[in-house]
């Protein structure tokens, strides 16, 4: 198996996705896992991942530096993504795995680390007989155009070359890999041509339920809560808009809400946001569930958005009422105004947050048909069943 990133702690989007299949597929298999750290700390988590793992082989990237060096991915078509996330050190060990014993599989998580099939020395000898599967998560190029359409000239040009030299890589997989696997139906239908869309496929994103389950967090207070890491540019994007365009809304309608910009790394335009009346921004917390719990109110106003938002079937899990854009909503099974409330444009989005803070019984029966539809539909032992027929 071999992943972008540590998938470990599974404390965000794809490591979370990757640390979950890689303990469903160890409990069958034996997994040798090969994973790159952008994060110095992670490398304390290896420990646990060999508690899980046959062996695992790690190769660190600076991420500002890598950052810097695939610019010269611009030079011939190539994707900017996949050059950065291709370590030399990683592509050794896996040739070494290769080289001492045939593997019955390969299973790739993200893009960018088809290279290593792609460039091992064993692509013509071991590696043509084994099974090649990859889990893209989400059509990434797609999020560069996203990108492309809301960015200035001066990087426009940029994401749409990386939009188009990355489509062209996911069209490679889907023709060289066994079998393709998306986090949604909607995402795999953005993939696949004639014969290969029969080895495009998806299994959704499950939750831990006994680690996000419902608590009581005694009298809520009116508190909006939008959890994220706050580095990432749609999570950046997600909590300036609602904080310009619709807390004042909640505020004028409810004077005593506040807002909670809750995860790590927040940028300097996310940490400048506390200094508005209201407004909290927490950076890093031990336990993202504490501010969940306390939450009247969690949304997810993201304008940029792929696959399913992890962020949004949490607070579900845990029994909360979540309004949610279009794009953030897509992807996931469950009923609007049911299980979850869906608003688009930014006065519609604080009707719907006043409307749960000034109904707390409403709020309690969304936040109650929530966690339910999580547990008819999220769990991820049966979600990840469908790779039992692929790697049996």
């Amino acid at each position: 198996m071999l992943a972008h990133r540590l998938p470990f702690p599974p404390n965000k989007g794809d490591k979370i996705r990757a640390y979950h299949v890689l303990r469903h597929l160890a409990r069958r298999h034996e997994v040798s896992l090969g994973c790159l750290v952008d994060d110095p700390a992670d490398l304390a988590h290896v420990a646990a991942l060999e508690g899980i793992a046959t062996e695992v082989a790690t190769a660190r990237i600076d991420g500002r530096l890598r950052k810097a060096l695939s610019l010269r991915a611009l030079l011939p078509p190539r994707s900017i993504t996949v050059t950065h996330f291709h370590a030399a050190p990683l592509q050794r060990a896996v040739d070494a795995w290769l080289d001492a014993a045939p593997f019955d599989a390969v299973f790739c998580s993200s893009a960018a680390t088809a290279e290593y099939v792609f460039r091992s020395r064993h692509a013509d000898g071991r590696l043509r007989g084994a099974v090649k599967a990859m889990d893209l998560i989400d059509v990434d190029s797609v999020k560069w155009r996203q990108y492309a359409d809301e960015a200035g000239p001066a990087t426009a040009w940029l994401y749409r070359h990386e939009a188009r030299t990355l489509a062209a890589y996911e069209r490679r997989i889907v023709e060289a890999f066994d079998r393709v696997f998306l986090v949604s139906e909607a995402e795999a239908s953005l993939l696949g041509d004639g014969a290969s869309s029969a080895r495009v496929g998806a299994f959704s994103n499950g939750v831990d339920l006994d680690f996000f389950a419902p608590r009581e967090a005694g009298a809520h207070e009116p508190l909006v809560a939008f959890v994220g890491v706050m580095d990432y540019r749609p999570n950046v994007d997600a909590a300036q808009w609602f904080a310009d365009e619709v807390f004042p809304m909640v505020r004028a309608a409810v004077p005593d809400a506040r807002f909670a910009i809750v995860g790590s790394r927040p940028t300097a335009a996310v940490r400048q946001l506390a200094a508005r009346s209201g407004v909290t921004v927490t950076g890093f917390v031990d336990d993202v569930r504490d501010w969940v719990a306390r939450a009247a109110v969690c949304v997810a106003p993201l304008r940029i958005a792929r696959g399913i938002q992890n962020k949004v079937l949490e607070a579900m899990a845990m029994g909360r009422p979540v309004v949610a854009s279009p794009q953030a909503f897509e992807g996931i099974d469950a009923r609007p105004g049911e299980d979850v409330v869906v608003a688009g444009a930014a006065d519609a989005f604080a009707d719907a947050v006043v409307a749960l803070l000034r109904d707390p019984g409403r709020a309690a029966r969304i936040g109650r048909s929530a966690r339910a539809c999580v547990e008819r539909r999220y769990r991820w032992e049966s979600n990840l069943a469908v790779l039992d027929e692929v790697l049996p």
